[in-house]
């Protein structure tokens, strides 16, 4: 008899089967791409960048801490400027050496700096104008403000601060110290670059001072070489007599030979008067349906009739003078 064996079947999963890369397929392919590509320079790690960008900070505040050192020393050199005293230069007229060290000085200076200057310079009683040799104003009574102008013009008249007025020695001083102050940038100076090293050399002063090279020039400008100045003055003094009527240097004086004669009156002087046709063609625009006021005759007439009415003799004004001695 034949037996036969039945074998169970095998369970099949429901989930999907991805199939598998092959493992020769995998380690060739980045093999391939090594050998491709170019060699490429080692990159910077990430410690050599930060340590790039600390020292490129620290680098900005050494700068700034450079600049900031150079302003206090220049505030400190400028306090007791100016160095040239009167009589020989004043404000008006400074020393040429001490307003081009002046300038330069105030190469990286900001506006804020600048009022420091003016303040440490008023705390030593000096003005607050660089370049003045006297000392500061001190106003005498009490209050805050000031009233200025009150003998000039309107537009002159202001209120200012008392402190504002003793910063200064004048208020010529205090003109030229703001002329300064306003040509001075708001931008620090480590942040201008390499144009704050030549603001210096760009500030005008209100007074700017003369060299001896600038007086000889002047100078020979007014030279007259030629004597074209005393011809023309001598030409223009000629056609001036011309113009006046002079009759020449051999004249009396150079004057006119003028007479005045009062003229002779042979008629009876009346005053001016309008005509009866000239006064009613003014009074045109007082008629009234036709009918235009006399006022000169109705008054002459209403003075007459009042004199045969009342018999008495009345002035021109009708005021009655009997009784007058």
């Amino acid at each position: 008899m034949a037996t036969s064996t039945s074998t169970p079947q095998q369970i099949k999963s429901i989930l999907k089967k991805y199939p598998s890369l092959p493992s020769s397929t995998t380690t060739s392919q980045p093999s391939s791409t090594t050998t491709s590509r170019p060699s490429d320079p080692d990159p910077k790690t990430f410690e050599e960048r930060t340590r790039e960008i600390a020292l490129y900070h620290a680098q900005l505040i050494q700068q700034r801490k450079d600049i900031e050192l150079e302003i206090l020393l220049s505030t400190e050199t400028l306090i007791d400027y100016p160095l040239s005293r009167p009589p020989t230069h004043s404000a008006s007229s400074p020393s040429p050496s001490d307003a081009l060290s002046f300038k330069t000085l105030l190469g990286p200076f900001t506006t804020s700096d600048y009022d420091a200057l003016i303040e440490e310079r008023n705390i030593n009683e000096h003005c607050g104008y660089t370049l003045c040799p006297n000392d500061r104003v001190r106003e005498r009574g009490g209050g805050t403000y000031r009233l200025l102008g009150m003998n000039g013009k309107a537009k002159d008249f202001r209120v200012v601060r008392k402190e504002e007025l003793e910063k200064w020695c004048s208020e010529g001083c205090a003109r030229r110290a703001l002329y300064v102050r306003v040509q001075l940038s708001e931008t620090p100076a480590w942040e201008r670059g390499a144009s704050a090293s030549v603001a210096g050399s760009r500030i005008d002063l209100l007074d700017e001072p003369k060299s001896e090279e600038d007086t000889v020039m002047e100078g020979i400008e007014r030279l007259d070489l030629d004597g074209e100045g005393v011809e023309r003055k001598g030409r223009e003094e000629r056609n001036l007599a011309l113009e006046r009527g002079d009759r020449g240097m051999g004249a009396k004086g150079g004057l006119v030979d003028v007479k005045v004669l009062e003229r002779d009156v042979k008629r009876k002087v009346e005053p001016p008067s309008l005509g009866e046709e000239e006064l009613s063609g003014k009074l045109e625009h007082l008629a009234l349906e036709g009918y235009t006021s006399k006022f000169g005759d109705q008054r002459k007439k209403l003075l007459d009739r009042e004199r045969e009415m009342d018999g008495d003799e009345m002035d021109e004004d009708g005021s009655d003078t009997d009784w007058k001695l």
